[in-house]
């Protein structure tokens, strides 16, 4: 349930910022499709992010769960268990060509965000996200970056797969 997923996310990622939870809830609704025009140029931005990661402070898990059968599947993370990039790009690709949700489905998902941000239950204020939703409104709602207070705060490097596939994957590996 997206509403779960909403607030297991505030409470990970207390800077989380309005432009954050928009682009939670695009990942748990388009899944990474919107990534994806190019494969070769996807692999090659992810060999690269991979050769390119830095330390965090705080442990990062595998994978997080965005709901609608969807995770991030933690890069760091990947490294450190020798997951190589060409298993994190088959899983990618395969998430992002299976998406097959609409800009209605989409909008009916901020509604679930807005309440929890009229209900108090965000990091952020209501008018925050009222304010940002004016603007992602009027650009015809599309793909957002993380803020800049998150980046600084948590360095996000992941990539959304299909979280069984994922398993099953891992499952296969182990063997």
């Amino acid at each position: 349930m997206l509403e779960n997923v909403l607030l297991e996310h505030f409470e990970l990622y207390p800077q989380m910022q309005p432009q954050d939870a928009v682009k939670l809830v695009y990942q748990h609704t388009f899944g990474p499709g919107h990534m994806i025009r190019d494969g070769k140029k996807a692999a090659l931005l992810l060999q690269q992010e991979m050769a390119s990661l830095s330390s965090v402070d705080r442990k990062e898990p595998l994978y997080e769960s965005i709901g609608n059968g969807l995770c991030r599947l933690n890069l760091r993370p990947c490294v450190e268990k020798g997951l190589d990039s060409q298993f994190i790009l088959r899983l990618f690709l395969e998430a992002a060509q299976s998406t097959t949700a609409t800009k209605k489905e989409f909008r009916q998902n901020l509604r679930v965000l807005q309440r929890l941000a009229e209900e108090e239950d965000t990091p952020f204020e209501a008018i925050e996200l009222d304010m940002f939703m004016l603007q992602y409104e009027d650009k015809g709602y599309p793909t957002v970056h993380h803020s800049d207070a998150y980046r600084a705060a948590y360095a996000p490097a992941y990539r959304v797969v299909i979280q069984k596939k994922l398993k099953d994957a891992l499952k296969a590996l182990r063997k």
